[in-house]
C-alpha cells in the first residue's frame, strides 16, 4: 500500500504551537549567543532578496522556485532544521540514509517554503516596506533570538511570521519559521512522524523521493 502523503499545506501549518522550546533544543555543547543586530539583518537581507527574484521578468516560476529555494536554504541551517524535524528516529538511519534525508528534506521542505513565498508574494506592487517589515527582535531562550516581523501578501492580509536564529559557525542562521503562531519545526515534525508511524522510516523516505520527483517536473 502507498504510504499516505504528509500534508504540507498552509493549514497544517498554522498547528501544533505546544512544545516548541524543548524541540529547539539541540544536544552538544551551546554555540555563542546570536546578537538580534546580526539576526534582523539576515532576515531584511532574506527579504530583500526575496523580493527582487519576484519582480525579476527573465525567470520562469520554476526557475524563480529554484533561486528562491536556494536563498532560504543559504539562510537557514537545514541540517540542524531537519534532524529536529526527524526527532528521535534520525537514530535509526544509516549515514547514507541520513545524507540522503537532508537531501531530501531540502527538495521537498525547502521548495515548499519557497512556493508559499512566491503563492504569498508573487505579483505585489510596490516598494518591500508595503508588504514586509521588522518588527521587533529579543532573546528566545539561551541561545536564540526572535526575530518578528510582519507580511502583508498580494491580497492584502496580513501575517505574522517570526524568525528564530541561532549563530552556527560563526553568523546567526534560521533554525525554525512561525507563521501565525504556528512552528514550522513542530508542525512537520508531527507530520513526518504520522507517516512513519504508517509506514516507518523507509516509508517517509520513499514518500519524500515521490514529493521530490514531482517538485522537479
Amino acid at each position: 500500500m502507498t504510504p499516505a502523503r504528509p500534508c504540507f499545506s498552509r493549514r497544517r501549518l498554522v498547528v501544533m504551537t505546544a512544545g516548541l522550546a524543548l524541540l529547539i533544543l539541540s544536544p552538544g555543547p551551546a554555540p555563542a549567543a546570536t546578537t538580534p543586530d546580526g539576526a534582523t539583518a539576515v532576515i531584511q537581507d532574506l527579504a530583500e532578496g526575496a523580493w527582487e527574484l519576484l519582480h525579476r521578468k527573465d525567470l520562469d516560476q520554476r526557475h524563480r522556485l529554484d533561486q528562491l529555494t536556494q536563498l532560504l536554504t543559504s539562510k537557514t541551517d537545514v541540517p540542524l532544521l531537519s534532524r529536529l524535524v526527524l526527532g528521535r528516529y534520525w537514530r535509526e538511519l544509516s549515514e547514507a540514509q541520513q545524507a540522503g534525508y537532508e537531501k531530501l528534506f531540502r527538495a521537498v521542505v525547502m521548495r515548499n517554503l519557497a512556493r508559499r513565498l512566491d503563492q504569498y508574494a508573487n505579483g505585489a506592487s510596490g516598494p518591500l516596506d508595503q508588504h514586509f517589515r521588522v518588527v521587533s527582535e529579543q532573546p528566545a531562550g539561551r541561545n536564540d533570538v526572535l526575530v518578528r516581523t510582519k507580511v502583508v501578501t498580494r491580497e492584502g492580509d496580513s501575517l505574522n511570521v517570526d524568525w528564530r536564529l541561532r549563530v552556527r559557525d560563526g553568523r546567526p542562521v534560521i533554525i525554525d519559521m512561525i507563521v501565525a503562531g504556528a512552528s514550522l519545526l513542530v508542525s512537520q515534525r508531527s507530520e513526518f512522524a504520522a507517516v512513519i508511524e504508517r509506514s516507518n522510516v523507509d516509508g517517509l523516505l520513499t514518500e519524500l523521493r515521490a514529493r521530490a520527483q514531482s517538485s522537479e517536473s
